[in-house]
């Protein structure tokens, strides 16, 4: 009897030493897969974040040397937007319109004191008005335009330009800057709603032909 219980002893020591040993085994194994994708993972956000560095220094130095292209700024933007956001994006955006336009060789001159008289000129081409260089510096900026075709973003940029184009060209450098990109936001929101337009339907004939004179149509 004593010999069965030792053996049966034994056995379960055994078992035991086994399952420890299983555990252990499967623990190291998880352990190391999880360090494998961790490894993996924090591997990624290396890459991405030196990615990231090298396009944003590519871009600064293409810009300053003038030779940007709108390929090369459809590459930027669109991995800036996967890695930021819209948000960020819109920022980053503004950030290289203003370097554009405030560039020291390259940058927009006028030949009249206002923006709205025409005569501006831009990396060596001239510009009837507002709307015509926002076209050309959209198309530069990869046609990503986050403010759907409104030039009001510009047209404060341009004023500013033309008051201090210094102060303007450190703009995205100052801790404000998050705070003048949500303004120039709210400024391009506020003219898509300068007007209220009235409900038609509660107009008179006589009225609404007043409104379609002075609007040429809805």
């Amino acid at each position: 009897m004593a010999g069965y219980y030792q053996n049966a002893t034994q056995e379960r020591e055994a078992n035991l030493a086994r399952l420890n040993a299983d555990t252990a085994r499967i623990t190291g194994e998880i352990l190391a897969e999880k360090k494998k994708v961790d490894d993996e993972a924090r591997a990624k956000v290396i890459s991405r974040q030196a990615t990231m560095k090298f396009l944003r220094q590519f871009i600064s130095t293409a810009l300053r040397f003038g030779n940007l292209t709108s390929s090369q700024v459809n590459i930027y933007l669109t991995n800036y937007r996967k890695e930021y956001g819209d948000n960020a994006l819109v920022a980053e955006y503004l950030s290289l319109a203003i370097q554009l336009i405030t560039h020291p060789q390259t940058g927009v001159e006028s030949t009249t004191a206002r923006c709205g008289n025409g005569g501006l000129i831009w990396r060596g081409q001239t510009y009837k008005n507002c709307r015509e260089l926002h076209e050309a510096l959209v198309s530069l900026l990869a046609d990503f335009d986050p403010f759907d075709n409104n030039i009001v973003w510009l047209e404060y940029l341009l004023q500013d330009l033309y008051e201090d184009d210094s102060k303007l060209a450190a703009a995205p450098f100052r801790d404000t800057w998050q705070t003048e990109v949500n303004l120039i936001k709210r400024l391009v929101e506020q003219s898509k709603n300068a007007i209220e337009i009235p409900n038609m339907d509660s107009l008179t004939s006589d009225d609404l032909f007043i409104i379609e004179g002075i609007t040429g149509g809805f």
